[in-house]
């Protein structure tokens, strides 16, 4: 089932990257909405299934990985670009040419795959509430991703390649992590699913509170709302 997801996250990427044309056919409202919605799945998987399973192995140590996982990001956020929808909404271009923006963007992906492994070797439940979150906004990963790139002046041949690049990194995250996974201390499992959940909640709360503040978009918040409602759902029926 890893692998499965795995190859659904790749396919994802690619039908994401390969439409850059496809912003003509939805508006940024229409967008924020997506994204909303993307935000809501990823703040509902990492307080259903992450962080109730990290606290289960050792609640300090869970606390610790999720407080640093989300400082971590904060801190490479402010120097280059870990989340693409962000850049892309807000058409942020400062740094979109620099290599560290390319090595923010590889580090997200490597995270996801991390991300995933971590969630798996937890048990079940997590590793597919994860998959499924994953998949999701690599949909829209891909799509921001080579619409960014257009934007900055990247032919469509070359964003491609950065793209390919940066997908690879989402199962190099997930084999090097599991190499590491196969027998772990109660400590480390809540750290290493702390750090997931963090990771998460920070995509989610940079995505989406920032914007609710600037904009009254209801549409926006339903989508949010409905996000985390849906994973909610499918929790229930998991457990």
């Amino acid at each position: 089932m890893l692998v499965a997801i795995l190859g659904a996250g790749l396919v994802a990427t690619a039908i994401g990257g390969m439409v850059p044309w496809a912003q003509n056919l939805l508006s940024r409202p229409s967008l924020r909405r997506l994204f909303a919605f993307r935000s809501g799945i990823l703040v509902a998987v990492t307080f259903l299934d992450l962080l109730p399973e990290a606290w289960k192995y050792h609640p300090t140590m869970a606390g610790t990985g999720a407080m640093g996982a989300f400082f971590l990001l904060y801190v490479i956020q402010n120097f280059t670009m870990v989340d693409s929808c962000t850049e892309y909404l807000e058409d942020c271009q400062t740094h979109v040419l620099g290599w560290a923006a390319l090595a923010g963007l590889f580090t997200h992906a490597f995270m996801d795959g991390f991300n995933l492994s971590v969630a798996f070797a937890a048990n079940g439940a997590a590793g597919m509430a994860v998959g499924g979150a994953m998949v999701l906004h690599k949909i829209m990963d891909g799509f921001t991703l080579t619409s960014i790139f257009g934007q900055a002046g990247y032919s469509h041949g070359r964003s491609l390649l950065l793209l390919a690049i940066m997908a690879a990194a989402t199962p190099l995250g997930c084999g090097i992590s599991r190499l590491g996974l196969t027998e772990l201390s109660p400590g480390w499992s809540a750290v290493l699913l702390g750090i997931s959940g963090g990771s998460f909640l920070y995509l989610s709360a940079a995505e989406f509170a920032p914007r609710l503040h600037r904009r009254a978009d209801f549409s926006a918040f339903a989508a949010f709302g409905v996000g985390v409602l849906s994973m909610w759902a499918l929790h229930g029926l998991s457990h």
